[in-house]
């Protein structure tokens, strides 16, 4: 007895209708044109339908894709660290500067803000004057900070409190200190990593008060900072 088999006709159309459905596109390639939060603009090589659910899934393994460099890299949160360090000598003094910044941040894509502590020595000579701040700042990112973004870059805030301590050679005693930074910032990450070289240029506000009177300064700043991202 001869096996029934399926006419060329029907063949046709099974194939025609497995072409269209949301499963069959799930073997179809899409590129990904503009994201925005959880949106995204899409350009697909099958007819999609508006208001249909289709279901993506991954090439096969067989093909030459690079999944490692696929994988999203969380950003959540930051360590960074910063520091600087002169030597200054002329025919009647010699200056030696040291500072050291630490900074925890928390990564909300579109800003960021943390906490921070800075530790700073000047020695001309005479006894280092130290002066020790913690407080905050605030980054509002002009692109979102999520991977695979490598340029992230906007205006930045800083503010510190903290003390001075003059060494007993000269006033001694101590001051209470007040520093705000305000400017701006870039970030560049490192390879696929999720570490950035990070630069700032800033404008400077500083007040000191000691029993005996209160002194101010403004100038101008920079600073070069590593940020490790997790």
């Amino acid at each position: 007895m001869k096996k029934p088999s399926l006419s060329p006709l029907f063949l046709s159309l099974f194939s025609l209708v497995f072409a269209l459905s949301p499963e069959a596109f799930s073997a179809e390639r899409v590129k990904v044109r503009r994201v925005k939060g959880l949106n995204a603009i899409i350009e697909s090589t099958t007819p999609l339908e508006e208001g249909q659910t289709y279901r993506l899934v991954p090439d096969s393994i067989v093909e030459d894709i690079d999944y490692k460099s696929s994988v999203v890299k969380p950003r959540d949160n930051s360590l960074t660290l910063g520091s600087r360090f002169s030597f200054l000598k002329s025919d009647s003094s010699e200056t030696t500067q040291f500072d050291l910044q630490v900074r925890y941040g928390w990564n909300f894509s579109s800003f960021e803000a943390g906490a921070l502590l800075n530790a700073d020595s000047t020695d001309s000579g005479a006894g280092a004057t130290t002066t020790i701040l913690a407080g905050a700042y605030v980054d509002y990112n002009f692109v979102p900070n999520r991977d695979p973004r490598k340029v992230i870059y906007g205006p930045t805030v800083l503010i510190g409190f903290g003390s001075t301590q003059f060494p007993s050679s000269t006033t001694g005693g101590s001051a209470t200190t007040m520093t705000l930074n305000g400017g701006g910032f870039i970030s560049y990450f490192i390879g696929d990593s999720t570490t950035a070289l990070r630069g700032e240029l800033f404008g400077v506000y500083s007040q000191v008060n000691t029993s005996a009177a209160q002194s101010s300064i403004s100038g101008f700043g920079g600073r070069a900072l590593l940020v490790f991202y997790f």
